[in-house]
């Protein structure tokens, strides 16, 4: 199934290509794959890393690692696979942050600088504020942004700020950003108190509104989640908004199509295994699988959207 609302089998041996050196000739993979995750542990792109390893191993035949490079609003970690030997054995999982951190200028490059491999995901977003905030549903929490100025957690220039600047952009409402990182420390900055609110995923949100720690005030989804049926949609009450993550996959520029092609074909026959359709369940995650033109048209209108964005809000992180 394809999502498009962000404001909304190949053979294994690969073949030499025109000035690639003979050793990409050579069968693929043919050592172990890192995974690079520009996010701390417990954050979404992390988890889709995560949730892909094994059946990775098993499909590709070598070992899997995941590695979370994290730090500056996610560009060490862009660069390091952007800079990476070009062989298929450095791939990149993150969501839009490597578009908006692009769009906010926090690093000097954007998806030019990669192969895009495939997208498997989408899954939408929650604004989440503490429990005891006098502010409880979506109506009320607009209204006391727009009185006060409200501390938002986001990873400046990462994904959960520009949903902020979207949310921003469509209201009319301002909000004073605070460096919390990715999901993980955000969540965990909210329900002490540190920030006023932060935009998270349900399943990086769960844990503490189970605790009555946090509230849910919206999901920025087009219906409610059969999972969680009395959570009510920012369309219901009032903002007509649709905001979500694609999970995508990246390989340094350079790689070779076809080993691009045969991970990208791993990636759609891992989505049936098992244990990632229970994930993507659970998580309530769409599988929603994206090669080739299609992924690159989805991703290109995606960073055009964005940069407009900045552009109307003059806002930059560097």
């Amino acid at each position: 199934m394809r999502r498009r609302s962000f404001i909304a089998g190949t053979a294994a041996a690969a073949f030499a290509a025109p000035g690639i050196a003979p050793t990409f000739a050579q069968a693929y993979p043919d050592k172990p794959i890192r995974i690079v995750v520009p996010n701390p542990p417990g954050g979404s792109a992390d988890y889709i890393g995560r949730f892909f390893q094994t059946p990775l191993q098993r499909i590709l035949g070598q070992p899997v690692a995941v590695a979370n490079v994290v730090g500056g609003g996610t560009s060490i970690g862009n660069r390091q696979v952007r800079d990476a030997a070009p062989d298929g054995h450095t791939v990149l999982a993150v969501h839009q942050a490597l578009l908006t951190a692009a769009a906010l200028k926090v690093m000097d490059f954007g998806p030019e600088a990669f192969a895009k491999v495939a997208q498997v995901a989408a899954e939408y977003v929650t604004v989440v504020v503490n429990r005891k905030a006098p502010y409880q549903d979506l109506k009320s929490f607009l209204a006391a942004a727009k009185a006060g100025d409200l501390r938002a957690g986001v990873q400046i220039g990462a994904i959960n700020h520009f949903l902020f600047l979207s949310l921003a952009d469509k209201t009319g409402v301002k909000f004073r950003f605070v460096n919390t990182g990715g999901g993980g420390p955000t969540r965990t900055a909210l329900a002490g108190g540190h920030v006023d609110c932060a935009f998270l995923t349900v399943n990086e949100a769960k844990p503490l509104v189970d605790s009555g720690d946090l509230t849910i005030v919206a999901i920025f989804a087009p219906q409610r989640l059969p999972s969680w049926p009395n959570l009510a949609t920012a369309r219901e009450q009032g903002t007509d908004l649709l905001l979500n993550l694609n999970y995508w996959w990246w390989m340094p520029k350079a790689t070779p199509a076809a080993r691009v092609d045969r991970f990208a074909e791993a990636l759609r026959e891992a989505m049936r295994d098992p244990e990632v359709v229970q994930k993507f369940n659970e998580f309530n995650m769409s599988p929603a699988f994206l090669k080739g033109a299609e992924l690159e048209a989805e991703i290109n209108r995606q960073y055009e959207e964005m940069k407009a964005l900045a552009a109307r809000n003059n806002v930059t992180a560097g």
